[in-house]
């Protein structure tokens, strides 16, 4: 083995790897800070707590905590285009790798944004107008299963790109080895443990905006 070193392809400015990378990091932001105005239970959670949860709740910032967790899924885009660009570019193993990592974080984003985020704000618009609790429940259900679905996306997002990174020996330690353990956490244990997996990812993807705002930064890479 042979110690090398690389840069970000020269034929992307830095700025937009620096662009790129505050996308990703504005998406961790604004996730957390829509969680933080929200309330949603648990699959399997009484009747008992939903009602506290929903009916109890302040409707006006709940709704705003999720609208700007939707705005974090939204800024996610980007970023998520730029890596599938920027890395998985100099073999077809990386390309196809990279390709596949755009097309599960899109799904990612689809599915949180068209199935859970709906859902959630159904059940609790509902039930704080009457809705039977029941019915709420079932409503809420749907947002929870769309979770462990979406988890199991990212998964598949954070294993294709650190495939791509390992192929292109860029990033390879944290996007590309780490990347692949997250990946296999997240789709492994997406129904079993989506909140330890879901937040593995985040903390990766963390690691994913670091490296993008610091492309410049020569990455220490292995070669056989």
């Amino acid at each position: 083995m042979t110690e090398l070193t690389a840069q970000a392809p020269s034929d992307l400015k830095p700025v937009l790897w620096k662009i790129a990378g505050a996308f990703a990091l504005a998406h961790v932001i604004l996730l957390f800070a829509g969680f933080s105005q929200e309330r949603s239970p648990s699959h399997g959670a009484s009747l008992d707590t939903i009602r506290r949860t929903f009916v109890e709740a302040n409707l006006p910032r709940v709704m705003a905590g999720g609208y700007v967790e939707s705005l974090s899924f939204v800024v996610l885009l980007p970023a998520l285009v730029f890596t599938a660009r920027a890395i998985g570019r100099r073999t077809e193993i990386g390309r196809w790798a990279a390709n596949t990592s755009l097309a599960a974080g899109t799904g990612y984003v689809v599915s949180t944004l068209a199935v859970g985020m709906p859902a959630g704000a159904a059940a609790l618009y509902g039930a704080q107008h009457g809705a039977d609790l029941h019915t709420v429940m079932v409503v809420d259900d749907i947002r929870n299963y769309a979770f462990y679905l979406s988890i199991a996306l990212a998964g598949a997002q954070a294993l294709a790109l650190g495939v791509a990174a390992i192929s292109d020996r860029i990033f390879t330690r944290w996007v590309g080895y780490v990347g692949v353990a997250v990946g296999v956490l997240a789709i492994g244990g997406a129904a079993l443990v989506p909140n330890v997996a879901s937040m593995a990812w985040v903390v990766w993807w963390v690691g994913v905006a670091v490296a993008l705002l610091r492309p410049n930064r020569q990455v220490r890479i292995a070669r056989s």
